[in-house]
């Protein structure tokens, strides 16, 4: 049986402790098996697996594999990195953190910082702690300190004293509570400076003071940014295009903004706690997370972490790190929860995500098309692969897995290229093109990158 769609998730209640589970309904099946499909046929994703909460029952998806290479399918137990759904349970700390009178909303960057440290203003505008969580710092998205030296884990090593020092001198692009633009760093610095100034035993620990104020309260499992041994054996394997790359683990000062680990019961019984009421603190701080904080015109509003759809009533999030790629929706008027976990770096997901949410809540939309591409001839794509030397100074990897080809830039992500004409391809991530100067036997003597209207050319480096 091919196992893209198998959807082997029939379970006990016990494995899932509180959960009331669902024998497989055809109707879901169905529907998660057509949504996810276009991205398993054309090698975005090796496989998934994504909980569904509807009609007061919970239920479970695995489809797909685990690697491209092996027929083992995931389970509900696999372990996904959520990326930036992380930013959803930065909000709810600072939310918490707001209804332990710890902070308040409009409270001072400047005012929780060490001493010797201070952020820039703009037009007399300093930066608060709400502008953090609604992306409206006016921070640029990376800190401007970002040096990778891994290409595929670009935040790894990134220490809090690396990011004090960039809040010194990170210009402010757009005046604080003005304009969305999103930024990783910023909620790196919300949650950092959360965890810092916490009256807790766990003060200056971002990922032990969360699990104690979020996750156990929640009664969640496997939800954490470093991973022990056993799961380390449970987390899929980190995939980009069809081919194999590295997780991203943790990373440092950046863990807020986007390297928690769980699987598919763990992040649906926390969307699913966002459907309910309750007069414990978890709940109540769940609550005000969902409170809206600033209005995009014409699309929804932010939260605290979350965005608000602009049906006003679904709140969602989506992530994707350097191999995997996560969705997560909860509507509490509908009383539906649906998330989506996958082992691919795909923005397709989200699209994925939002038709099977859209599916369960009544529609009937079509699945995404996905341009797939022919695969490419070994011969040819060993006439390509190689090292090619810049004249700018950067270093061009070409590789090949699985019949397509992949180009990567010094300290940069390896990227999937499709084919435009002969000799030449176009990134699908970027915008940006490759042409390759080949004999007519032999393997080619360089390429030439077009971007932004340049032209860098990149000779083959010898061996």
């Amino acid at each position: 049986m091919n196992p893209a769609y198998t959807p082997a998730i029939v379970v006990s209640a016990l494995a899932l402790a509180s959960f009331s589970v669902l024998a497989v309904e055809p109707d879901d099946a169905e529907i998660v098996a057509r949504q996810v499909a276009p991205a398993i046929e054309a090698e975005l994703i090796p496989g998934a697996v994504i909980g569904i909460y509807h009609d007061g029952e919970a239920s479970f998806y695995p489809v797909g594999a685990l690697n491209y290479d092996r027929d083992q399918s995931p389970t509900i137990d696999t372990l996904y990195e959520i990326g930036s759904i992380s930013k959803v349970l930065t909000g709810v700390l600072l939310a918490d953190a707001i209804r332990r009178g710890e902070v308040e909303r409009e409270t001072l960057v400047n005012d929780l910082l060490p001493d010797g440290f201070k952020a820039r203003s703009k037009d007399s505008q300093e930066v608060e702690l709400w502008h953090l969580t609604t992306h409206t710092s006016g921070w640029m998205s990376a800190p401007i300190n970002l040096r990778p030296v891994d290409g595929e884990k670009p935040f790894s090593g990134y220490t809090k004293a690396m990011m004090f020092d960039a809040i010194k001198i990170m210009p402010l692009v757009t005046t604080p509570g003005a304009t969305m633009a999103y930024s990783n760093f910023g909620v790196g610095v919300l949650g950092t400076l959360i965890a810092n100034n916490a009256d807790s035993v766990n003060k200056g620990d971002y990922e032990a003071l969360a699990i104690e104020r979020i996750i156990e309260p929640l009664g969640i499992e496997n939800f954490a940014i470093e991973l022990d041994e056993d799961q380390q054996e449970l987390l899929a394997p980190a995939t980009a295009g069809g081919r194999q790359t590295k997780s991203w683990g943790k990373t440092g000062a950046i863990d807020p903004a986007g390297m928690w680990v769980t699987n598919a019961p763990g992040l649906l019984k926390f969307a699913m706690a966002n459907l309910e009421d309750g007069d414990d603190d978890i709940h109540k701080s769940l609550a005000m997370s969902r409170e809206p904080l600033f209005t995009l015109e014409d699309v929804g509003q932010i939260c605290f972490g979350w965005f608000l759809a602009g049906d006003g009533s679904t709140y969602w999030h989506n992530g994707m790190t350097g191999g995997y790629s996560s969705y997560m929706a909860v509507n509490r008027d509908l009383d539906i929860a649906v998330v989506v976990l996958a082992n691919g770096a795909a923005l397709e997901i989200t699209a994925v995500g939002e038709k099977i949410f859209q599916s369960i809540a009544g529609m009937n939309p079509d699945p995404i098309k996905i341009e797939a591409g022919d695969k490419l001839d070994k011969d040819y794509t060993d006439q390509l692969v190689g090292v090619y030397k810049s004249t700018v100074g950067f270093d061009m990897t070409i590789s090949a897995a699985r019949g397509r080809l992949f180009a990567q830039i010094t300290g940069q992500q390896a990227l999937r290229l499709v084919p435009v004409s002969e000799n030449r391809f176009r990134f699908k991530q970027v915008d940006a093109e490759l042409l390759f100067d080949v004999p007519e036997e032999g393997q080619a003597t360089s390429v030439t990158l077009f971007q932004h209207g340049m032209e860098i050319k990149c000779e083959r480096k010898a061996r």
